[in-house]
């Protein structure tokens, strides 16, 4: 008998998808029985957010499709963070639930909460799965999922219908393909329209290039880098963009939104033409301030208006910016590398201020001198995502992972946990501060279980040190923003991890050096926070 469990599953797992990742409960053991006879590996988390977050990542990392399942009820809604995470931040993520049994739903009352409407204001599209319906369904949800801009589906399961025959067949639908990496099915509205934008590049005296999201969900660094290159144009990336081009190369700025972001801000308002090539007003938490003239090369038009455009591309990233080249002809370098270099180092200088004590930006620079240069890296969110987004130079695309359109603590361990999965060969490193790593430390466990040989690093100050700083600024105390003290070393060696705390460089560099052997390491490093708090 083919039951509607296993059409769910023999359809995912053709289209790409390996791991199924939650917490269950006792409405979806046939789901997960389906999932499992047909290939797919199901991994317990300890909270509904951790499977969000993993799917996330890795459905982040090369646009195939991830999945992430929950109970019904307070499992449902326990999803709902690492759901609106890959809302947010466009991934591909397939959502499945439990839910009542269909003879029982209309008249019951218990745990019972209309998830369709739950889950519609952060998925692209939401169904109830029937034994009629399965087949289609999934179709089209791995359909939309893909298509640009990616996001997530969720599926309602009622719990009588995964162990339900299907009816009338699989049907042809069900042949599905695996999905290609980074679908980018957007085509050119207008082929003439790279003429104005072309001739904005050509006018334009100091141009900078702003890249994000789109423009790495399209594969785009190497056509990112010969539009830096040609004209000689400086380039600014968003944290989810780092390594679209490599943070050693002479032309390239800072990530925007990041520690000293002001910087920034001021350079790119300075400037006559802003090229944003790939950028989703999603990742940007601070109001678009900039007066140049700006030309937007994206799949999609600039319909959400957060900044105003003077020209558009739109096109997969990749053909937007050949156009732009194509259409712009002989190029003349616009910028001096020496005056590019100049302002990296002295911005560089900036974000790296000098304490007597440890700092967390020398944790940062230890942890990246002994990790490989396609060493993956995720962060948390706190002051120590915008010191890691600035702080950590990633030299390849798809090697750091960050919750920036929600930015969620929580987010880091458990998708350091989904990357090393999905790359076993690969170092894999978070950082995080206290407050994220308790949020959701029982996914230690976790990465234990499994063998991961992740390395935490735990920026420790014993306080939620962003908040903190933003009531010293305003002239509090310091209000619901401290912790008490946590042994790591002891926190380690009850999950079955290494614990390892550190106060000086040396410290570090003796920790990071140490080879993995199957089992994650805890490193807490007792770091002076007043290092995060830049002077102007």
């Amino acid at each position: 008998m083919t039951t509607v469990a296993r059409v769910i599953g023999r359809q995912l797992q053709a289209a790409g998808v390996r791991y199924a990742m939650g917490h269950p409960g006792g409405e979806v053991i046939d789901l997960l029985e389906g999932l499992r006879l047909e290939g797919l590996e199901v991994i317990l988390t300890h909270h509904e957010a951790s499977a969000g977050f993993m799917a996330d990542a890795i459905a982040s990392f090369d646009g195939t499709p991830a999945v992430c399942f929950a109970t019904l009820g307070p499992g449902a809604t326990n999803l709902v963070t690492g759901v609106a995470q890959a809302f947010l931040d466009r991934s591909p993520v397939i959502a499945l639930t439990g839910q009542m049994p269909m003879d029982r739903y209309e008249n019951a009352t218990h745990q019972k909460l209309d998830l369709g409407a739950l889950f519609d204001p952060i998925t692209k599209w939401h169904a109830r799965v029937n034994a009629q319906n399965a087949s289609a369904v999934i179709a089209r949800a791995l359909r939309v999922a893909t298509s640009e801009r990616p996001g997530p589906v969720y599926l309602e399961i009622p719990s009588d219908v995964a162990r339900q025959e299907v009816v009338g067949g699989i049907g042809r639908l069900a042949e599905t393909e695996p999905i290609a990496p980074r679908i980018d099915r957007a085509r050119s509205l207008d082929p003439d329209q790279g003429r104005a934008a072309a001739s904005l590049l050509r006018e334009s005296t100091l141009p900078v290039v702003v890249a994000g999201l789109d423009a790495q969900a399209a594969r785009a660094s190497a056509e990112l880098r010969r539009l830096a290159e040609r004209w000689q144009i400086p380039v600014i990336v968003t944290p989810k963009a780092k390594g679209l081009i490599p943070e050693n190369h002479p032309l390239f700025l800072g990530v925007i939104d990041m520690l000293g972001m002001d910087r920034l801000f001021t350079y790119i308002e300075g400037r006559d033409l802003v090229i944003a090539a790939g950028l989703d007003p999603v990742e940007l938490a601070h109001p678009w301030k900039a007066a140049g003239r700006l030309i937007h090369l994206g799949p999609l038009p600039n319909d959400d208006l957060f900044y105003a455009s003077d020209a558009e591309i739109v096109s997969p990233v990749r053909d937007a910016i050949a156009t732009l080249l194509d259409r712009a002809g002989e190029p003349r370098p616009k910028y001096d590398v020496q005056q590019v270099r100049a302002f990296r180092n002295n911005f560089w200088a900036y974000v790296n201020p000098s304490r007597p004590s440890l700092t967390p930006q020398e944790v940062i620079a230890e942890l990246r001198l002994a990790l490989p240069r396609d060493a993956i890296a995720t962060c948390d969110v706190g002051n120590n995502k915008s010191l890691a987004g600035q702080c950590w130079p990633t030299y390849e695309p798809d090697t750091f992972a960050v919750s920036n359109g929600l930015s969620s603590m929580g987010y880091g361990l458990p998708a350091a946990i989904g990357l090393q999965l999905r790359n076993p060969g690969r170092r894999v490193a978070c950082v995080l501060g206290d407050g994220g790593l308790t949020m959701l430390l029982g996914e230690i466990e976790t990465a234990v279980r499994l063998r991961l040989p992740i390395l935490v690093v735990v920026l420790a100050d014993s306080a939620l040190s962003q908040i903190k700083l933003g009531q010293e600024r305003r002239g509090y105390p310091a209000t619901a923003t401290t912790f008490g003290r946590i042994d790591y070393v002891a926190l380690g060696n009850v999950f079955g991890a290494r614990g390892i705390e550190v106060r000086t460089r040396d410290e570090c560099r003796k920790a990071f050096s140490q080879q993995p052997d199957g089992v994650p390491t805890i490193v807490a490093a007792h770091v002076d926070p007043s290092a995060y708090k830049l002077e102007l």
